[in-house]
């Protein structure tokens, strides 16, 4: 049992590390532009005087 512990609490950790990575890569390829607010590249458009 306590192999099993380790193994999910060392791919949890893998996984955490990874997903960060990629969240940054995407950050700054994918970068918010104009009227876009956002980060790690999912950016929604924001309202200015009530017009997109």
């Amino acid at each position: 049992m306590a192999f099993v512990d380790k193994l999910v609490k060392r791919t949890v950790l893998v996984c955490a590390a990874l997903a960060a990575m990629a969240f940054m890569s995407n950050h700054q390829s994918e970068p918010c532009t104009g009227q876009q607010v956002g980060a790690g590249g999912m950016c929604v458009s924001t309202q200015v005087g009530g017009v997109l």
